[in-house]
C-alpha cells in the first residue's frame, strides 16, 4: 500500500499538477452546470422570455443573474464561483508552463 505520500512521490510534478488542474476544472463545469440549470428554473419562474433567452442562449445566464441578483443569488454565486476557478485555473497554468516548460 502506497499511501499518500507514496502516491505524491511515485507521480511527477507534471502528473500531480494535471490531476490537480482536472480535479478543480471538473468542480467548475459542474458548479456552472448546476447553476445554470437553476438559472434556467429561476429565470422560468419570472417570465417566460428570460426562460428562453437563458435555455437557448450560451452565457445568458451570467447577464440573467447579474441583472436579477435579489431573485437568482444562488444561481449566480455558483456560475460565478465555476468561471472564476476556471480563470484562475487558466492563469495558474500559463504560469506553470512559463516557469516550467515541458
Amino acid at each position: 500500500m502506497l499511501g499518500i505520500h507514496g502516491l505524491l512521490t511515485w507521480l511527477s510534478h507534471h502528473e500531480y499538477m494535471m490531476m490537480l488542474v482536472i480535479l478543480v476544472v471538473s468542480l467548475a463545469a459542474t458548479l456552472i452546470f448546476v447553476g445554470n440549470l437553476f438559472a434556467i428554473v429561476y429565470a422560468f419562474g419570472q417570465s417566460v422570455w428570460w426562460g428562453i433567452g437563458v435555455l437557448l442562449i450560451p452565457l445568458f445566464s451570467i447577464v440573467y443573474c447579474a441583472r436579477n441578483w435579489e431573485r437568482a443569488a444562488y444561481p449566480g454565486k455558483m456560475i460565478y464561483a465555476g468561471l472564476a476557478a476556471l480563470g484562475l485555473t487558466y492563469i495558474a497554468l500559463l504560469i506553470m508552463m512559463a516557469v516550467d516548460p515541458v
